[in-house]
């Protein structure tokens, strides 16, 4: 039994993916409690406003093209649409930047996001390499170089904690862990490539300006365009939702309550995110070529979505009740006592996330049947409900705990939905 669950090149794949994500988050929980004693809740809630504006931003970066290259059917085509997306990436960065120069305050302002300040000029930069990021990971993916993935997520966390703790020694600012966070993504590109064998090329402007310019290049895009609009017509507002949902809280609390309300939360955020990334990302990434490739051969969906989604209810279930139990304890005892109100927070959250760790395989199954008109509905209807009750519940009853268990409830709702849709369309592809 357990040598042919080995043999299985499905588990064997994710098993990989698992042991490198599991190092990583043994990194960041191993560095949290020192980063956090050099950092407060303020700065935090800083570094905790800013990730939420790029988290905003993430959806519009390349229109989420670089999720299709996994749906490429060749090596060519998966080549045509990292291209496209690279160069609506860099579209996007160059357009965001020219209405911050026009428009800084003003956004601030709206934003409710006037603390960080300067800071926010980093956000085309963090959006450019987080796009150019998210590329290398797809075609990676593609090559089924999960090896290369593992080791390059462990080498950026163990550089990533390393300069936020040495950075902070000399500095515990904001400007500090925003500035590492932004140059993050960069870096994790950087190690991709020399792990993958690929050697970082010289750019030389002028062979790329004339490559932009010729007719073939914009034919070329505008091709792959019109192939894969499901995901910018479709993907992208659905994850531009998604993103909503979760920049939301931290945006509401650093408005409502202030830097530290939200530092609180970013915090147990992070840490309620451990499970999540350890097995969420690591099954996602392996499920979604596995469920493509039985999309495209006809064979039956919903036996394996269902069996993804049980498998990630059943192994959950222990470390997000540990949160649910004991978080206000734990959070204490771990960072310190001033971080105790994260735990309060993590207690309401982790119901939620828990929801939306079982749903992992149908978000990526909704992209391979492509219904996500229909993920669109429900994330209007939900992201409506989730941003009122929060508003509504924390003017009302000047209780930010209370208020993310109101936005929480909401969450788990959707996500059962959501699941609950995933295997609707997958049995209902099974008829034709």
């Amino acid at each position: 039994m357990i040598k042919s669950l080995l043999a299985n090149k499905l588990v064997r794949q994710v098993s990989l993916l698992l042991s490198g994500t599991l190092l990583v988050q043994l990194i960041n929980f191993g560095f949290m409690p020192l980063v956090l004693r050099i950092y407060g809740p303020a700065e935090f809630g800083e570094l905790g406003a800013f990730n939420a504006l790029l988290l905003l931003l993430f959806p519009l970066a390349a229109l989420c093209l670089p999720m299709a290259v996994v749906q490429g059917r060749n090596r060519t085509e998966c080549r045509y649409i990292a291209s496209t997306a690279w160069a609506v990436a860099v579209g996007f960065s160059l357009l965001l930047f020219l209405l911050l120069l026009l428009f800084k305050q003003s956004l601030l302002t709206l934003l409710s996001v006037q603390s960080i300040g300067n800071l926010v000029f980093l956000l085309p930069l963090a959006m450019l390499f987080a796009a150019r990021l998210q590329i290398s990971q797809q075609l990676l993916i593609k090559q089924q170089q999960f090896k290369v993935l593992a080791k390059a997520d462990v080498l950026q966390a163990l550089i990533v904690n390393l300069a936020r703790l040495l950075m902070g020694l000399w500095q515990s600012v904001a400007a500090v862990l925003v500035t590492i966070a932004s140059f993050a993504y960069l870096l994790h590109s950087v190690l991709l490539r020399l792990l993958a064998g690929q050697p970082l090329r010289h750019w030389q402007p002028l062979s790329v300006w004339r490559h932009m310019m010729s007719r073939r290049y914009w034919l070329r895009l505008n091709r792959t365009l019109v192939k894969f609009r499901a995901f910018v017509l479709f993907q992208t507002p659905q994850a531009l939702l998604n993103a909503a949902a979760q920049s939301a809280p931290v945006l509401v609390l650093a408005a409502t309550f202030g830097s530290a309300a939200a530092g609180f939360y970013t915090l147990a955020k992070a840490i309620l995110a451990l499970p999540a990334m350890l097995l969420g990302r690591a099954v996602g990434d392996v499920f979604y070529p596995h469920f493509t490739a039985a999309y495209q051969q006809q064979k039956p969906l919903v036996a394996i979505l269902a069996k993804a989604s049980l498998s990630l209810a059943a192994i959950g279930l222990l470390p997000f009740s540990v949160f649910i139990i004991a978080g206000p304890w734990l959070f204490a005892l771990v960072f310190g006592q001033e971080w105790y109100a994260s735990g309060e927070y993590a207690r309401w959250m982790a119901v939620w996330l828990y929801c939306a760790f079982v749903n992992t395989p149908s978000v990526k199954a909704v992209m391979v049947l492509q219904v996500q008109h229909w993920a669109i509905a429900l994330n209007v209807v939900t992201l409506s409900l989730r941003l009122a009750l929060l508003w509504l519940v924390g003017s009302y009853t000047a209780d930010p705990i209370k208020a993310i268990a109101a936005f929480a409830m909401v969450g788990v709702a959707h996500s059962s939905i959501f699941t609950l849709m995933a295997l609707y369309f997958s049995k209902a592809r099974q008829r034709y």
